[in-house]
């Protein structure tokens, strides 16, 4: 009796941990859905450098020597981020979205965009490989992106777009 009751307490234990963390899509979905909340939050306040231009960056991650002022290589391991900044463009910008839908050929599995107060901002998800997608988040004139498994999509997607969303407040 008292094994019966260990199994089905097992059983249950897991069903409830696979509701958890839900499906991969559903991951997907929440990844996006916070990408939309971090557009619309006030910006964090910066806390890194990189050149002239300030931003914010969580903990673990390094900024690499810039090439130039407007793209910045972020690492954390072997995972690397490619930040692009064009201080030319204002708030509202739709100029990195627009480039990146020129190719009609590119499939995007996720494109969302957002509008809020006098600017533009989008998150889209492409997927490369079973268990990898190219993530890009874009605020104004700032855009991050890079290539990262699936289950590190939703919490990639977060953090991204609050360090474009520091740097956009900044311009």
């Amino acid at each position: 009796m008292k094994r019966s009751a260990f199994i089905a307490g097992t059983v249950l234990s897991m069903i409830l941990l696979a509701g958890c963390t839900g499906t991969p899509e559903e991951r997907l979905a929440e990844g996006l859905s916070e990408t939309r909340t971090v557009f619309e939050e006030e910006p964090p306040e910066t806390n890194e450098t990189a050149g002239e231009t300030e931003l914010y960056l969580p903990g673990g991650y390094d900024i690499e020597e810039p090439t130039d002022e407007n793209n910045v290589i972020i690492t954390q391991g072997s995972d690397s981020f490619v930040l692009f900044i064009n201080p030319n463009e204002a708030p509202d910008s739709k100029f990195f979205y627009d480039l990146q839908k020129a190719n009609e050929e590119q499939e995007w599995a996720a494109d969302e965009t957002f509008e809020q107060n006098g600017r533009f901002g989008f998150s889209t998800l492409r997927a490369i490989a079973d268990d990898r997608f190219e993530v890009v988040v874009s605020a104004g004139g700032v855009k991050m992106t890079t290539i990262s498994e699936q289950s590190d999509v939703p919490e990639n997607m977060e953090w991204m777009m609050k360090t474009v969303r520091s740097i956009e407040e900044g311009n």
